[in-house]
């Protein structure tokens, strides 16, 4: 702590300020993170018949139903993230997308070509799905923030719910 009384009102206005913008982080990771998921599923869905062919040589069963159903509920998940619309559901599903992306491609991929454990782990922790993954427990742990529509539908329900009381 700043020991000059200067100094402390200082720290003080200004951890006052950048307390005030708490909502900023989280829409810039919610807009990021949506955004990757929203682009990520276009490509798939672009060329769905790619998408396919990779799910079945990973050896993925019903292929032909999961990739569809994958990129479109990416696409969903990342649309809904960047609005922040049911945003701690949406983190629990795409975190459990890309759980199954280590465990079907990332992790696999990765322990072929660098069987020391330390390698291994030093790669998958720099794997985007990791991070990802990261990102979207923080999300499902605090939630969209002020800037969504998750917030606006609480105030409504808050508003309604105070009405019926």
């Amino acid at each position: 702590m700043v020991r000059h009384p200067l100094g402390r009102a200082a720290y003080r206005r200004i951890t006052g300020t950048l307390n005030g913008l708490g909502w900023l982080p989280n829409l810039v990771l919610r807009l990021t993170v949506g955004f990757m998921f929203f682009s990520g599923a276009v490509g798939k869905l672009g060329d769905l018949g790619k998408f396919t062919a990779m799910f079945a040589g990973l050896g993925i069963p019903a292929a032909q139903v999961l990739a569809p159903f994958t990129a479109a509920v990416e696409l969903v998940g990342g649309a809904a993230l960047m609005l922040g619309l049911g945003t701690r559901l949406v983190a629990l599903v795409l975190a459990g997308d890309m759980v199954g992306a280590l465990i079907t491609d990332i992790g696999p991929s990765l322990a072929h070509k660098y069987p020391d454990l330390w390698d291994f782990l030093s790669n998958l922790f720099y794997a985007p799905e990791w991070l990802l993954i990261g990102l979207l427990l923080w999300l499902l742990c605090v939630g969209a923030g002020k800037a969504s529509l998750d917030e606006l539908v609480d105030r409504r329900w808050a508003t309604r719910t105070d009405r019926k009381s």
